[in-house]
């Protein structure tokens, strides 16, 4: 095949799922399969598809049924088909922001907080580098409560916590933060937060960071990148920005979320 991508995708095992004993139509059945890696992203913007004479081998279909499979795909626009260039993805994916409710959130990070216990690497109030003052929109020499922490459980470190606080002093005693989330003491502290914003990733650790989590460096973590804002007036200000590398040996990031 000439796309090597799609060939990963339509392995045998997935022919497998376009049978001429289900109900519904070879061509629909065809149709949905590839609407669905459009949809997900597994087929990209700009990728090409295989013609419609490989698609019938993949599928052991007519090449008649592969055609009507793709005209489906073009007339929803999300394939462009170009004579003597093939059929090209023309459907932008983009990632749709899961909403959950804000209160459980909150519940998730107090919850870590009291099942485990963190270690507090630094305590102070510091200019941030100036990506970080730049989402506050600090003014020059303005400073913020950082905190750096790792937390582990059962004897081991699965995560490393590195965050900016506005409007936030220095506790007394670092001691409060090792049973304890952050967000209690800022909640204490008058800190309201309306909004969170959560961006999962993955990075590879850092000799530093690696150093900390007791890992090689490279090894993959789990990065997951928390702001919150609180509403002030029409406008929401940023008043946390966390970042949360987690060993993935150790952690899973699990949502449980119900429709209303």
């Amino acid at each position: 095949m000439s796309n090597t991508v799609s060939a990963n995708l339509f392995n045998k095992n997935l022919r497998r799922n376009i049978s001429a004993d289900l109900p519904a139509p070879l061509y629909h059945q065809l149709y949905s399969l590839i609407k669905t890696f459009i949809l997900n992203g597994s087929l990209h913007h700009g990728e090409k598809l295989p013609s419609e004479q490989e698609l019938a081998e993949l599928f052991d279909v007519s090449r008649i049924t592969a055609k009507r499979a793709v005209n489906e795909l073009a007339a929803e626009h999300l394939v462009e088909r170009a004579r003597a260039k093939g059929t090209h993805v023309i459907y932008k994916y983009s990632p749709k922001p899961v909403q959950a409710p804000l209160v459980g959130v909150l519940e998730e990070i107090d919850s870590i907080a009291e099942s485990s216990t963190a270690t507090v690497l630094e305590c102070a109030q510091l200019k941030p580098p100036q990506s970080i003052g730049d989402e506050f929109d600090l003014k020059r020499g303005d400073t913020l409560f950082h905190l750096i922490r790792t937390r582990e459980r059962a004897g081991a470190t699965f995560g490393y916590f590195d965050s900016w606080s506005a409007g936030v002093k220095v506790p007394d005693s670092t001691d409060i933060f090792i049973h304890e989330s952050r967000h209690k003491y800022f909640r204490e502290s008058g800190m309201a937060v309306s909004h969170v914003k959560q961006t999962i990733g993955a990075i590879a650790a850092s000799p530093i960071i690696a150093s900390h989590l007791n890992i090689e460096a490279g090894a993959p973590l789990l990065s997951l990148v928390r702001r919150s804002y609180h509403q002030n007036g029409e406008h929401e200000e940023l008043v946390d920005y966390l970042l949360a590398l987690y060993n993935t040996e150790l952690f899973q990031y699990q949502m449980d979320l119900k429709l209303d």
